[in-house]
């Protein structure tokens, strides 16, 4: 029945997927206390980013977020500093946004105005990597900003892959079902074959889709 909806009533089977996400979510929500408000709507994280969210901070220690562009998911991991996470570091081109978002968290919220960039062939709006601190690693990046472009979309995330990443690493890009993210994650993975790196990969499938990296460390999220 399911492998026929897929096919017969695709959305739906989209839609189901995400509702089922979202029990999970608000389930662990509960039960970790957290009563902050999530609106997964319209362009905001959809229960399944979310979900992977929860699942890597609730079974790892010593996170550090890099994440491009700020929303719910750094109202998320805010509430995490301190324990599971030591740090949240977000870049978010839009100033009113950032100084909405900073508000409301703890993380460490930089307001990153695009820039022109040079990258693997391509030139395109992005956040210039050169705005974090020189020494700065983090063992989690997620790519979900700035806004989606039909080719090479969010291309800026590349950069940070080469630059900021640990030796072991999960890489996120949301909206992993476009076909401008397709591209870019394609060329994320040319370059991390370039350098030898062994990882695995992952789709979660929902109303939004996410594509997942993971290094040997990390391999259990690639069965989330």
């Amino acid at each position: 029945f399911e492998r026929g909806s897929r096919w017969l009533a695709p959305t739906a089977w989209l839609q189901g997927r995400e509702l089922v996400y979202q029990n999970i979510v608000h389930r662990d929500l509960d039960r970790l206390g957290i009563s902050t408000p999530f609106y997964p709507l319209r362009s905001a994280a959809s229960y399944s980013y979310l979900y992977l969210l929860l699942r890597l901070v609730q079974d790892h220690q010593s996170l550090r977020f890099l994440e491009l562009g700020a929303g719910q998911s750094t109202v998320l991991l805010s509430q995490f500093l301190g324990q599971q996470v030591d740090a949240v570091t977000t870049l978010e081109h839009d100033g009113d946004w950032a100084a909405r978002i900073g508000a409301q968290v703890q993380a460490t919220l930089h307001h990153a105005p695009l820039d022109q960039r040079d990258f693997a062939g391509h030139r395109f709006e992005g956040y210039d990597p050169d705005s974090l601190s020189a020494d700065e690693r983090f063992n989690v990046l997620l790519v979900d900003g700035p806004r989606g472009s039909r080719r090479r979309s969010r291309w800026t995330g590349l950069e940070f892959i080469e630059r900021a990443l640990d030796d072991e690493f999960v890489v996120i890009f949301d909206d992993a079902e476009r076909r401008g993210e397709i591209q870019t994650i394609a060329q994320a993975l040319k370059l991390l074959d370039a350098r030898g790196v062994r990882y695995g990969v992952q789709l979660t499938r929902s109303v939004n889709s996410q594509f997942l990296i993971a290094t040997p460390r990390y391999a259990a999220a690639l069965y989330y």
